[in-house]
Parts: structure tokens; sequence; C-alpha cells
């Protein structure tokens, strides 16, 4: 029996020597995902009950085929790039902008984080609600004057695709 293992071993050894090449190397490749859509949003955040001036700003996100969202979010008056992370399922969008030292321009304590729930259009575009997280030592405080605020406290959030250009995003291109 030690024979015939004996003999049986280089001829294994000669077999996976002369194997081809690119028979290894199909099977050490990585699979290829699609590329990411890359979509630049106009977006608004406006008191549900209050104020009728949006706080402008503008997103600009990437969604891979398995869902996961990413990118960067900054309101029209500072040029602060904010990261945002989420998700996309079907017409179902959800994310969230920050943390951020920034004030983002709605009277939210910085070190908030904004969560963002909305409804995915034909065009792109959606609309939601936008929801402060705070979290931090004074998480407790601010969260009972936020619920303090009652319907103050409720914030919508719109977003329209957009053309990228040098004037939303100064030193960029």
């Amino acid at each position: 029996m030690a024979r015939s293992f004996a003999r049986l071993g280089p001829l294994v050894l000669a077999a996976i020597l002369m194997a081809p090449a690119s028979a290894v190397a199909q099977g050490s490749q990585p699979n290829a995902s699609p590329a990411p859509d890359q979509i630049h949003y106009t977006t608004t955040i406006t008191n549900a009950y209050g104020s009728k001036y949006p706080t402008a700003g503008h997103l600009d996100i990437e969604i891979f085929s398995s869902g996961i969202l990413r990118g960067y979010y900054h309101n029209a008056y500072e040029k602060a790039f904010i990261p945002v992370t989420g998700g996309r399922d079907g017409s179902y969008i959800w994310f969230d902008i920050g943390p951020t030292i920034n004030d983002l321009g709605i009277g939210i304590a910085p070190g908030t984080r904004l969560h963002v729930v909305a409804t995915v259009d034909n065009d792109n575009s959606f609309r939601g609600q936008l929801y402060p997280e705070v979290s931090g030592p004074d998480a407790g405080a601010y969260s009972n004057y936020l619920n303090a605020q009652g319907p103050r406290g409720q914030y919508l959030f719109a977003a329209k695709p957009t053309e990228k250009s040098a004037e939303d995003y100064p030193g960029t291109f």
C-alpha cells in the first residue's frame, strides 16, 4: 500500500503543475460588481409646523446594487462635507446625515445625527421626514428639549436630482 502512494505523489504533483495557469487565475478573480449609481440632489429641510422657508442644501450619494448608500451632504451656505450613510430598498430610502459639529441651519445642536426616511419617485426625487438623533453627554437634556418643542420639532426632507455644478462645489472641478 505504501508503495502505491509513493508512486502517485509525483503524478499528482505533475498534474497540478501542468494545469493551465488561466484556470487557476480564473478561480482567484473576485466577482466584479457594477459601478454604483451616482446621483446629485438639491435638498430642502422644512419645519413641518412653522417656517415656510426651507433650509437649502446639496446631497451627493452613491447607491450600490446591494442597496447600500453612501455620500456627502452640505447646506447651501456652508460647504462642510458631512458623511451620509444608509440604504435603499425599492422605493424606500433611509440614511443618516452626520454626526457633525456644524449647525445644519435648522437649530439642531452640533453633534446631532439627522435620520431621513423617504419614498423615492420614478424620477429619483424623494420626500420624507427628518428626525434629529442626539448622542453624547447632553443627549438626555437635548432630547427632552426636542420633545418639549412638540410639532415644531418635526421636519420634512425633500430632494430633487440635479446636475453637479462648479458653482455648488467650489474647488472640486
